[in-house]
């Protein structure tokens, strides 16, 4: 499937999202899919592109957002990192849109965390049929 056709369909799919079982491995084309549909359906397009994706096996996290060069954070010198496994591609969607909401706040100047800030979003989250998860 071609790049926009996978887009649109993927876009069709976000509220059809389901607890399958099925297991998921995440590519860094997925998180880039992914992170353009939530972007719109979910932020509003309101985030800058993140700088640098990865996906990297680590038995203590799914999933990681961070500034990779601190002392330009504001110029976007930023990263997701996600596992390299998932219980399901609706897990992997709803923690890359955890990691989103992480950006969103340091994108404008909001505490980075799990605070005020972050739950204001599990709204939105359950309207497009995803769950929010604080870890």
């Amino acid at each position: 499937m071609k790049r926009s056709q996978d887009y649109y369909h993927n876009r069709k799919l976000l509220r059809e999202l389901k607890e399958d079982g099925v297991k998921y491995r995440p590519k860094v084309a997925d998180m880039e899919i992914w992170f353009t549909i939530l972007n719109e359906q979910i932020f509003g397009n309101k985030l800058m592109r993140v700088k640098k994706f990865q996906i990297k096996h680590d038995d203590e996290l799914h999933a990681y957002y961070g500034y990779y060069d601190k002392k330009h954070k504001k110029h976007g010198k930023t990263r997701i990192v996600m596992d390299n496994k998932f219980p399901s591609k609706k897990k992997f969607v709803e923690i890359l849109a955890h990691e989103m909401i992480h950006h969103f706040q340091a994108q404008y100047d909001e505490p980075v965390g799990h605070g005020p800030t972050f739950t204001a979003w599990r709204e939105n989250f359950k309207i497009k049929g995803i769950n929010l998860y604080k870890v």
